[in-house]
């Protein structure tokens, strides 16, 4: 089966690797020419963490050439390009199932406002890094979350993405699963971004832990989630480990000069600990440090 993927970058490639071993025919929708040229001509090279390469063909196609051909279509894109995905509001379109696997909550509005009867949001928990256009280093090996937002095709996206050694699982509870996840990048997406470290140092420098640790406590009081601050906590130092040579998406943003995704991660925080009358001076004090590096960038 065809499946549709829009956005070619780290997670957008792991994805459709995944997708062609499971017996499907990923066809990926990048954001240049360049790189759907260099795709169909090269495919996908995936090397794990023992830097053992793979290689799978793929069809790719300009993001503007998409015409809802594929039922099932993953949105991988950051979430500083959603608004630009304003083409799915057509009603053409509104038969597709499609699965948004974004960092924060930013896009749960953009959502709201689509006409399909089936959507999906995931979190993901893999550590992924793009090298050139076609290549993906698999550097932290997790899973991946479905939720259903509108509709049921949870269990149809389990169907068609999990695997062996790549397991997808089901929420029954969207907003909570996005929660915890916006939990583990507020804590640690700003802190990296600042230190320039990979998720590993964080818990190997005393003093990123603490920042982090900060960053998680507001965090938490923010969505009231301090009754599993035990559990929580757990599994953020459990994924630092997991993924510790991984450079989380906003060091790379800085990294490479483009804007992060602060606005709809740190800034999501902030917004609410303003409508509870709530004081978050971490979050408000690496906010400004990486809106800083945004500026510069």
């Amino acid at each position: 089966m065809k499946v549709g993927v829009i956005g070619g970058g780290a997670i957008g490639l792991l994805i459709s690797y995944f997708l062609k071993l499971n017996g499907h025919e990923p066809v990926i929708y990048t954001r240049t020419s360049a790189q759907a040229e260099f795709l169909n001509q090269n495919g996908i090279t995936y090397r794990n963490q023992s830097s053992k390469e793979n290689k799978v063909n793929v069809q790719a196609l300009h993001v503007n050439e998409y015409s809802g051909e594929e039922s099932y279509c993953i949105i991988s894109v950051k979430q500083t390009s959603i608004s630009e995905l304003f083409f799915l509001k057509d009603e053409n379109f509104q038969e597709v199932s499609y699965l948004f696997l974004q960092n924060g909550m930013s896009h749960i509005k953009f959502l709201e406002n689509l006409p399909q009867m089936n959507l999906s949001v995931g979190v993901v928990e893999h550590g992924a890094l793009k090298d050139g256009l076609s290549s993906v280093n698999h550097l932290g090996e997790g899973r991946i979350k479905v939720s259903s937002f509108k509709g049921d095709s949870s269990s149809e996206w389990i169907e068609i993405l999990h695997g062996l050694n790549f397991p997808v699982t089901a929420e029954s509870n969207w907003e909570e699963m996005l929660y915890k996840k916006l939990i583990i990048n507020s804590s640690i997406n700003p802190v990296t971004a600042i230190l320039r470290i990979p998720n590993g140092q964080l818990i190997e420098n005393e003093y990123a832990l603490s920042i982090m640790k900060e960053l998680f406590e507001e965090t938490i009081l923010v969505l009231d989630m301090t009754d599993k601050r035990g559990e929580l906590w757990k599994e953020l130092l459990v994924l630092c480990r997991n993924t510790s040579f991984n450079r989380s998406s906003m060091l790379k943003s800085v990294e490479s000069g483009q804007q992060t995704e602060i606005d709809s991660i740190t800034g999501e925080i902030i917004e609410r600990a303003k409508k509870s009358n709530l004081q978050i001076p971490c979050s408000m004090h690496v906010f400004k440090a990486v809106k800083a590096l945004d500026w510069r960038g």
